[in-house]
């Protein structure tokens, strides 16, 4: 389906605008950001790759979403340097006291660019048919909800089927933007309605203008949004490749480059005309084996391969030591739920190929105990790098592998989609709260693309959610880190700290707003003097 959306993208939306001033074509740094009148000019993003739609609530989409956060509205969202809950379509929302009914006060000011107002029941019809489709990427996280109620314009009631109260945080976090009824209740799955691949009526400080496969992605200002951008044009300048994007980025034909690998940090600081931030995140780069692997479904296995994963090599030869050693089952980040004492094992080749031979395992004339794995990753942010560490070790211990590396869209579809894959390297967030785990390793998560399944971390992660106070909450997500630390579905490899780089021309970026605005929201983005 997301190749499928991705022709439709590129046949419905290369039509309008003339070409060129699309793709960083040497005009950022606000050489031709300013108008006659002085409005605020043009800001050009760095995106690694291609929307796979412009509806965001699809799938996980890590190159849609930034652009869909520009032109939709959430509940609310989380900012980008400390993972707080800000507010976007609702002013306001609180929970009942047993945590068994979220309200959200909605806005009174904000319209579709149709004019049409946006009200409860284009919420309440989001997240209806979030729901109603198992496919879509929150559906798993809207189980605990009963029912939505809309008993006035502004108002919205999330019913829910036991106590959580992290739910509120999830709905500010990935895939929850409000769509609108009026234009996509019309019978037809969201992914084939031409809204998908040609937004005409959304809701957000900028609007599309263009869109140009492997090129561009082009927004202007929407004037009858109720907080008009600071900005003119919004541009997402599409460069898979991250060395073209650095020096991009440092001829000025770009001005803003999102997570980046480290090895190029030092290079950007000692760049007067570029802004270094590093932000961290509880987003590891993780190790996880797909459990429909007959050999992977082995622990021992998979406790070999942990073994065989030298950390700390990875932290400085692929990321300067930016990005530290990460053993913990839930990000060390976070350390009132992070269980530090029961992790995944030390490096050990030795180990390792005692824990195989235990399990019955026998070298072949080569040494090797185990061949035919792959190791699946997509380019750019150390990634492969990382892997080629990691088949090398492996190596060691006798256990031959292959490292499979696609663009992040073709990545996507073959891990989180298909499932098709032994090994895959990936990232992604684990917050902004501990109980996301429900997501990533609970029976039938949406992102739990290793299949693993265990009732008792189930149940575990449930009590955890439902549970108010955070010391017992902590009790309940570090008994269920005991048991991953001992049937590793995942490994955690390094921590993440994200190098953000942005021309120094301009200010309000996304991590300049903690409990102001959300990540990858560039309405404030201004020039700085």
């Amino acid at each position: 389906m997301r190749k499928k959306i991705a022709c439709l993208l590129a046949a419905a939306l290369c039509v309008t605008a003339a070409l060129g001033g699309c793709s960083g074509s040497g005009k950022g740094n606000g050489s031709d950001a300013s108008s006659s009148d002085g409005s605020g000019g043009t800001f050009i993003v760095r995106s690694a790759g291609d929307p796979m739609s412009f509806n965001p609530d699809v799938a996980g989409d890590d190159n849609g979403y930034p652009i869909a956060q520009n032109m939709f509205r959430r509940l609310c969202a989380l900012d980008s340097s400390k993972q707080n809950l800000v507010p976007e379509a609702a002013e306001s929302w609180e929970y009942n006291e047993d945590a068994t009914k979220l309200t959200f006060h909605l806005r009174d000011d904000l319209k579709w660019s149709d004019g049409e107002a946006l009200t409860s029941e284009d919420v309440k019809y989001t997240f209806d048919t979030i729901k109603a489709n198992p496919t879509y990427y929150f559906s798993a996280s809207m189980a605990v909800v009963d029912s939505i109620e809309a008993p006035d314009d502004y108002t919205v009631i999330f019913n829910l089927n036991k106590p959580d109260s992290s739910l509120v945080y999830f709905l500010g976090w990935y895939a929850t933007f409000i769509m609108p009824e009026h234009v996509y209740n019309n019978g037809q799955a969201w992914e084939e309605n031409s809204e998908a691949t040609n937004p005409t009526v959304t809701c957000g400080p900028f609007k599309l203008e263009e869109y140009n496969q492997g090129e561009s992605v082009t927004l202007v200002k929407n004037e009858e949004f109720a907080d008009p951008a600071k900005l003119d044009k919004l541009i997402f300048s599409i460069i898979p490749d991250e060395a073209t994007a650095v020096q991009a980025l440092q001829n000025g034909e770009i001005d803003f480059f999102e997570n980046f690998s480290a090895s190029y940090v030092t290079e950007l600081e000692a760049d007067p005309n570029i802004r270094v931030e590093i932000n961290e995140y509880p987003s590891p780069i993780r190790m996880l084996f797909n459990f429909n692997n007959d050999t992977l479904k082995n622990q021992a296995v998979r406790k070999a391969i942990a073994m065989a994963v030298d950390r700390d090599e990875v932290s400085e030869k692929v990321f300067n030591e930016i990005q530290k050693p990460e053993y913990a089952l839930y990000p060390s980040y976070v350390e009132w739920a992070a269980n530090t004492e029961d992790t995944a094992p030390e490096f050990d080749i030795e180990g390792a190929k005692k824990v195989l031979e235990d399990a019955g395992f026998t070298a072949d004339a080569d040494g090797n105990y185990i061949t035919g794995l792959t190791i699946d990753v997509f380019e750019g942010s150390g990634y492969p790098d990382t892997a080629r560490l990691i088949q090398a070790t492996l190596a060691e211990v006798g256990i031959q592998t292959e490292i499979e590396v696609s663009e992040y869209n073709a990545w996507s579809q073959k891990v989180s989609v298909e499932k098709d894959f032994d090994i895959c390297l990936m990232g992604g967030f684990m917050g902004p709260d501990p109980s996301a785990l429900v997501n990533r390793i609970g029976t039938g998560g949406g992102s739990n693309y290793g299949s693993y399944s265990n009732t008792k971390v189930d149940e575990l992660l449930a009590q955890g959610a439902s549970t108010a106070e955070q010391s017992e909450r902590a009790t309940y997500y570090k008994e269920a880190q005991t048991i991953l630390a001992e049937e590793l579905p995942y490994i955690n490899i390094v921590s993440f700290a994200g190098p953000e780089a942005s021309n120094a021309g301009f200010k309000n970026l996304p991590y300049d707003g903690e409990g102001k605005w959300a990540w990858a929201d560039y309405s404030h983005v201004e020039k700085a003097n």
